[in-house]
């Protein structure tokens, strides 16, 4: 089967499934977004096995389900209660280092814990915004995905077809200023389009409009440059084959895992 027919297997199939894990939320999602903390942390440390480091990869998966049980039952905890899981994650992963006997011991520290914080920590949001969707009946969640999905392909079309100056050649030589700025622009129209028609339930105003739109539209676009450092410095062109001819999960979650904590904290912030 060619490439193209297998990214039109996965297209057809995923968008769909992704907005059905959506529309059910609750702990169904919370799976979803779990499968994608653990497949995307994975392919990260894949990537670093290839610079020769040695990450302690089941300490990242087991605090990927961790960060996944906070995100979705949001406890109410003291600071020193907080303070000593954290504390015990990092001893925990110095000991087992100290011991394991692997060249790069500091480079495989640094990306065991960096993986952490790169991946779930942030993408994990993306369960409490659902949360906050259901305990509020909003679709924050719908128009987050939508407008990254939207945001991609109009820098993708945008670029191919009009595009000619490169924004950031070293990192990623396909993307463009034309793409980047459509990108954006689309975003916003996105945002302006659900909140016209009432699709998030909140009415939002200018301001906002634009923060939701800059987060999708530079940040989100910042998401996927940073990915694609990550990739160029390991010499690779996708994050993995999982998903046939469209890379790997990181690959398709790359832009919500800097978009999505930023909406987490934007609905922290106004509402």
């Amino acid at each position: 089967m060619s490439i193209k027919a297998n990214r039109s297997i996965v297209s057809t199939l995923g968008i769909p499934g992704i907005l059905f894990f959506i529309w059910i939320g609750e702990i169904w999602f919370t799976f979803f977004i779990l499968a994608v903390m653990l497949l995307s942390l994975f392919e990260y440390y894949q990537l670093a096995k290839l610079k020769k480091a040695h990450p302690i990869i089941w300490i990242g998966l087991f605090a990927s389900i961790i960060i996944a049980y906070f995100y979705y039952y949001q406890p109410q905890l003291e600071l020193y209660i907080i303070y000593s899981i954290i504390i015990g994650f990092m001893m925990l992963t110095l000991f087992i280092e100290l011991f394991k006997n692997k060249p790069n011991p500091t480079e495989n520290y640094n990306i065991t814990v960096g993986g952490i914080l790169y991946i779930p920590l942030l993408v994990g949001s993306l369960i409490a915004i659902r949360k906050f969707d259901f305990d509020n009946s909003t679709n924050f969640t719908f128009a987050l995905f939508i407008s990254v999905w939207i945001c991609d392909s109009a820098a993708y079309i945008a670029g191919k077809k009009l595009g000619k100056k490169k924004i950031y050649s070293r990192v990623s030589p396909n993307k463009t200023v034309v793409g980047s700025i459509a990108g954006l622009i689309s975003a916003f129209a996105t945002y302006l389009l659900f909140n016209e028609i009432g699709f998030i339930h909140f009415d939002l105003n200018v301001t906002q409009i634009i923060i939701l739109s800059v987060i999708t539209g530079i940040f989100g676009q910042t998401g996927d440059f940073v990915e694609s450092l990550f990739k160029r410095d390991a010499k690779v062109k996708d994050s993995g084959t999982l998903l046939l001819g469209h890379g790997g999960v990181l690959d398709r979650f790359d832009s919500l895992i800097i978009a999505s904590p930023l909406v987490y904290i934007f609905l922290n912030f106004y509402y």
